[in-house]
């Protein structure tokens, strides 16, 4: 039995994400003892920059969310998100096409909204990139953190120009008319 991509890219984010978020807590539970303010650990950080697009949404209303119910939001917005990106990758590889709406408006607004969240990473990542210039290199940079900074600065990078780059194009696509071998087949 092969167990298809659509279920099994959530299912393995999903069990990463509990890990590092059992790794942030524990984490936390450990450094709140000697200080009262620790930061975030570098397995939050990890935990952020793997499902970018997640980060604003999160900043914005999961600290309006009471005790567990933040982690299992979050846990379920992550399994949504790549259980979503499961299914454009099954639609690009036989399509051509993203899995968008079929109507105009929506598909154009889809796609706007792709951009905007990739602009929205690129966003984010030069303001920590400035901050980086005033105040040198991010403290998880370090002989043993290498591995940690770059993960967590190439993947906002890839997410961005990744949905930039496609939702961009399925925009562009969408405004074309379409072919006449194309306008018969669908």
């Amino acid at each position: 039995m092969r167990l298809k991509l659509k279920y099994a890219l959530p299912l393995v984010q999903t069990l990463v994400a509990v890990a590092l978020l059992v790794w942030t807590d524990r984490w936390e539970t450990a450094l709140t003892r000697l200080n009262d303010m620790p930061g975030a650990p570098p397995s939050f950080t990890l935990l952020i920059a793997i499902n970018a697009p997640l980060a604003m949404p999160r900043a914005l209303v999961f600290p309006h969310l009471p005790g567990l119910w933040r982690d299992i939001t979050f846990v379920l917005a992550i399994a949504v998100l790549w259980y979503w990106v499961a299914l454009n990758i099954e639609s690009w590889q036989q399509r051509r096409r993203f899995l968008m709406f079929s109507w105009t408006p929506l598909r154009l607004l889809g796609d706007m909204i792709g951009v905007g969240t990739g602009l929205m990473c690129a966003l984010v990542l030069s303001r920590d990139f400035v901050g980086w210039r005033d105040y040198g290199f991010p403290p998880v940079l370090s002989l043993t953190g290498w591995l940690w900074f770059i993960l967590c600065t190439c993947l906002p990078i890839l997410w961005s120009v990744v949905l930039i780059v496609l939702f961009t194009r399925d925009f562009i696509y969408c405004l074309l008319p379409p072919k006449p071998s194309q306008a018969a087949s669908d």
